[in-house]
């Protein structure tokens, strides 16, 4: 990034800053013996780890990554409960089984997908499987209503004082949205490692789970007047507070094109989601929005930027997701070259942290300066399974990878600086394997098959 000095200095610092804050178990905590880390206080969090290694899958060996989530693993319950808040020093769950906060986001098979897709290494599988199977079974068994939506509460969501809720109480609201897209997506990367080994009881299982969610959602949750997901009532009428939770089922691959047409409305309405610092986790427009963030009231947090991120780019809106991307970054940079780090979460009206948070928060605010720089700024995903790179490049800028692992290769990917956008796209490519390269220029998809050694590429892009 010869244009962009400013973002390679705080990914570098960033990755500083994960090695300084990265954990070693103990004895009597029985976790693993070395660990990425939330980098909050003297626990783990479930949503913090699995966010956290968003970004640990690109140290390649030189930080802990997915064995961080055997801590959880290994604390499971017998009848599959995982605590989603564990004491480092003794390893035990921090809250009991029946308290509104004891569990939290389910992503673990999202990470543990993701660190496959960047290593090709589906070892994990056969044994992960099944606890994961049991940890769902136990979320739909002690946190869904009899209506078949899920609840939790404000501290278990992790959106600890939104205005949508309480922090310690169930209720309200009765059922939450963000819990119906979270365990959608649970389900939906489950059913995805299950059939990399063949589980087909578990594919069947979890896939019918997953429409199940996708039903219940559109059908009792979904505004057409407004254009957006709801939370519910326990009559079943919305319960209309206007936060960053409303695009978790478009993560989940709970939506189809008229949800998504809305939702996307939703985050480019500059009186609500389209901030200075886009995306603030409070609408604007919405009554308690506090403009210096004031936590969970407004706050730009890596979480749930990631997870709109992500989400977009399920549903193959690359272009709006680097946007978010680039505006984040860069409001992240400006503070950095102010301050030396990265923070907790950030402000949605000013080039400032959020009031309060926290500095040196690697943890997930690394999220943006390296899981999103390579992911969309750069726009490159890997796929070591399938032996194929999807490269979403949407600049003009000189943007690239080098010393890139790519399972048994190591590989280098340049894209030349352009005046335009319809200029012709120029590749250098150094790689020790052949493999399958989708470039989308933003209008179309080229595929092309790259021999090992050097290659120089041009790309005609249509106008």
């Amino acid at each position: 990034l010869p244009g962009r000095a400013d973002l390679v200095e705080m990914y570098n610092k960033c990755w500083e800053i994960g090695l300084d804050k990265s954990e070693r178990g103990n004895e009597q905590s029985g976790f693993v013996d070395w660990y990425i880390d939330a980098a909050f206080d003297n626990r783990i969090f479930q949503w913090d780890t699995c966010f956290s290694l968003a970004w640990a899958k690109y140290s390649q060996g030189a930080l802990p990554s997915i064995e961080s989530l055997e801590n959880f693993y290994r604390k499971q319950h017998e009848d599959g409960a995982i605590s989603g808040v564990i004491r480092k020093k003794t390893g035990e769950d921090d809250q009991p089984k029946d308290s509104p906060w004891f569990t939290r986001n389910n992503l673990f098979s999202w990470s543990e997908w993701e660190y496959y897709k960047v290593t090709g290494d589906a070892s994990r599988f056969e044994r992960v499987v099944p606890i994961l199977a049991d940890y769902a079974e136990w979320v739909m068994k002690n946190r869904r209503h009899d209506n078949g939506h899920y609840y939790w509460s404000g501290w278990s969501s992790g959106m600890d004082n939104s205005p949508r809720s309480r922090a310690d109480e169930f209720y309200p609201p009765y059922s939450w949205v963000d819990y119906n897209g979270n365990e959608a997506l649970a389900a939906y990367y489950l059913v995805k490692m299950a059939e990399v080994i063949d589980d087909k009881e578990t594919v069947e299982k979890f896939s019918e789970l997953h429409d199940e969610i996708t039903r219940l959602t559109n059908r009792d949750m979904w505004s057409d007047e407004d254009r957006i997901y709801w939370d519910l009532d326990k009559d079943g009428s919305f319960m209309k507070v206007k936060t960053i939770a409303s695009f978790w089922p478009m993560w989940g691959r709970v939506v189809d094109s008229k949800h998504l047409e809305g939702l996307t409305w939703h985050l480019n309405d500059p009186a609500s989601f389209n901030r200075p610092h886009r995306v603030p986790t409070t609408a604007a427009d919405e009554k308690g929005y506090a403009p210096a963030g004031r936590y969970w009231r407004g706050s730009v947090w890596a979480p749930t930027n990631h997870m709109v991120v992500k989400g977009l780019q399920a549903q193959e809106e690359y272009k709006l997701a680097r946007d978010i991307v680039v505006n984040h970054l860069n409001n992240q940079s400006s503070i950095f070259s102010s301050t030396e780090t990265v923070w907790e979460n950030y402000a949605p009206e000013f080039v400032k942290p959020g009031q309060p948070a926290k500095g040196d928060f690697v943890g997930w605010s690394a999220d943006g300066p390296i899981a999103q720089l390579i992911e969309n700024y750069i726009g490159i995903n890997i796929d070591v399974p399938n032996n194929r790179i999807r490269w979403n490049l949407l600049t003009t800028e000189e943007v690239g990878l080098k010393n890139l692992k790519f399972g048994d290769a190591t590989m280098k990917l340049r894209a030349k600086e352009r005046n335009y956008y319809t200029d012709p796209i120029e590749l250098e490519i150094q790689s020790d394997r052949s493999f399958r390269l989708d470039l989308f220029d933003g209008s179309k998809v080229h595929s092309k098959q790259i021999a090992s050694g050097t290659s120089s590429i041009t790309i005609e892009v249509e106008e």
